[in-house]
């Protein structure tokens, strides 16, 4: 008799990631920042599975104007829509889109070590569309880390400095809050 295997149906996770995303113009500089999320899979079979759920994603970027350091903090809700893949049972590779809900921008000021923040008006910033591709390795049975590349576009005024545009580098590790079980 043959041993019956058993895959994820279901799984939850949550985790933290650190992330280095720039704008698309070259005056601006990226900075770590550190986003969450919360995410679910529904695994089809043992090699293919179907991601969403939610990511608070914030862009940081320092750039000079008028003779002074600043910085822009912006903040996403993102909604990802994916496919991962399963090579292994320790690696994926992963697909999809991401919806980018605009949250809130911060312009932050540095004169002689102080920090003035003020909120951009409303208009500036906005809900854009982009994608990921990322690569994963778990451990520990209920731990993941994965590198991602994300990247994020709306068409911007020519007139205004600041843009909806952006691409970078998420570095993340996430844990498995539940996860059920099927045999085949």
């Amino acid at each position: 008799m043959v041993p019956r295997s058993t895959f994820l149906l279901w799984s939850i996770y949550a985790g933290i990631d650190v992330n280095r995303i720039n704008t698309d113009q070259k005056k601006t500089t990226p900075k770590l920042i550190l986003g969450g999320f919360i995410q679910m899979e529904f695994r089809m079979s043992r090699t293919m599975g179907f991601v969403s759920g939610i990511n608070y994603s914030p862009v940081k970027y320092s750039y000079e104007f008028k003779n002074s350091l600043v910085q822009d903090r912006i903040s996403y809700f993102s909604i990802p829509l994916g496919i991962r893949l399963h090579p292994t049972k320790k690696t994926s590779i992963g697909l999809g889109s991401n919806f980018n809900v605009f949250n809130k921008a911060e312009f932050i000021r540095i004169e002689e070590d102080i920090e003035n923040y003020e909120a951009y008006s409303k208009g500036v910033f906005k809900n854009s569309f982009g994608g990921f591709v990322r690569v994963g390795y778990r451990f520990f049975r209920k731990c993941y880390v994965y590198v991602n590349l994300r990247w994020a576009t709306r068409s911007n005024p020519p007139t205004l400095p600041q843009t909806n545009t952006n691409s970078g580098f998420q570095l993340g590790i996430n844990y498995t809050l539940w996860a059920s079980k099927k045999k085949l």
